[in-house]
């Protein structure tokens, strides 16, 4: 099934609603946006945007260490219908350049939501979404709110791990304390694992689309016959269903404990007409939510699994990764100060090729919010990437690369 047809089914399955909530759906207040205007300076390689190995979205190239105009970044739309006490929803598009298609659907599901009973609670959601794995992108339209430019890990998250499927979570509260377990059953996720295997970790904040693409950095002469020179965001390819389950703890302290293991039940070796492989990808995730003070916030994130293609025995490409964060952010008045240290790394467990699709770097970020008005902030960041990457020879780089990219963020939301 392609991703056309299942965006059919997910809009078949959102206006396909009783009449009654017919006048809930047009409501205004169900409808938000998002303007997001930047300019940028960026030092370093090409970003991957250009078909680089840069882990940043604005880079070098060309146009190395210049300065980039004001240029739209992201401007989408946001809709959350209340369909009735139990039933909601909430459809996020828009217009991001960074991909091929550059307007399209970034999420769309159903929630159901029942009353609460004797301090247990269930929800649902069925359709077109992000599994709750990140912890720091919790605005509208999946945006980060201090920051610019999410982790490592979170900024993979909207790359190549969003699906097509249903979740159930139900949650209990024990005296002071609440315990939640949520199961996912999946598709449409066959290409995770195509950016981190040949382009490896990246931070930015672009989004994987339902009809979107990702160019792909040089690949080797062998891959490249193998392997078509994008992957798409939204693809399914085998038939499988995929699972991933959570759990979170939040104890009587500011803080939430949680953990999750995915499974996409990839076939390794089934492939597209155009090249577009079904990668068997697993991970874990784990994650700490801390609030010291009403002022103060950290966030911490971890992440390790593999992704292969190709027959066990001679796979085509074996790759596993790891990556870890800390954020802290800390409120002055008005205002948000935020610094994030990131490190990342994959390791390549093929059949040894010329060029080693394996990695390791970190990354440093300091950023400050300001609020301009009710619904209008500005943000400014800094953001400083090193990493060293074997396969660059293909791109003729040197595999060491450092990187820096100073940014600001004037963004309208409501």
């Amino acid at each position: 099934m392609t991703a056309r047809r299942l965006g059919a089914l997910v809009t078949l399955a959102l206006v396909g609603m009783p009449a009654a909530a017919l006048a809930q759906v047009f409501d205004p207040a169900a409808l938000h946006a998002v303007v997001d205007v930047r300019a940028a300076a960026a030092s370093g390689e090409t970003s991957f945007t250009e078909e680089g190995f840069g882990k940043l979205r604005y880079g070098g190239g060309a146009n190395a260490g210049g300065f980039s105009t004001a240029q739209l970044a992201l401007a989408a739309v946001e809709w959350t219908p209340q369909l009735d006490w139990q039933w909601s929803a909430v459809v996020d598009a828009g217009y991001q350049p960074g991909q091929e298609n550059v307007v399209d659907l970034y999420q769309a599901y159903l929630s159901f939501k029942p009353t609460p009973r004797f301090g247990t609670r269930f929800r649902a959601r069925i359709g077109y979404f992000y599994p709750p794995i990140s912890l720091e992108n919790d605005a509208r339209v999946w945006g980060v709110t201090d920051t610019i430019t999410p982790s490592a890990i979170n900024t993979w998250v909207g790359e190549e791990a969003k699906v097509a499927g249903g979740e159930a979570t139900l949650s209990h509260d024990f005296s002071d304390q609440t315990l939640s377990a949520t199961l996912g059953l999946f598709g449409f996720d066959e290409t995770s694992g195509t950016l981190l295997a040949f382009r490896g970790w990246a931070l930015h904040d672009i989004q994987g689309q339902l009809e979107g693409s990702f160019d792909l950095p040089p690949l080797s002469p062998k891959l490249a016959t193998l392997q078509y020179d994008e992957t798409y965001s939204t693809r399914e390819i085998d038939g499988r269903v995929g699972v991933y389950g959570q759990i979170e703890w939040r104890p009587a302290a500011p803080v939430a404990i949680s953990a999750l293991y995915y499974d996409n039940n990839g076939d390794r070796t089934a492939v597209t007409p155009d090249l577009q492989w079904a990668w068997s990808t697993q991970f874990g995730e784990v994650g700490l939510q801390a609030q010291p003070n009403p002022h103060i916030r950290v966030t911490a994130e971890a992440l390790t699994g593999r992704t292969a293609i190709g027959a066990a025995a001679t796979p085509l490409a074996d790759v596993s990764f790891t990556s870890a964060f800390v954020l802290a952010s800390r409120d002055l008045g008005a205002d948000t100060l935020s610094a994030r240290l990131d490190a990342f790394e994959t390791r390549d467990n093929a059949p040894k090729p010329p060029t080693s699709l394996g990695e390791h770097g970190w990354s440093v970020l300091g950023a400050w919010r300001h609020p301009l008005a009710a619904h209008l902030d500005l943000r400014l960041e800094a953001l400083h990437v090193v990493s060293t990457r074997p396969s660059r020879i293909l791109a003729a780089e040197d595999p060491y690369q450092a990187q820096t990219e100073v940014q600001s963020s004037l963004r309208f939301s409501f």
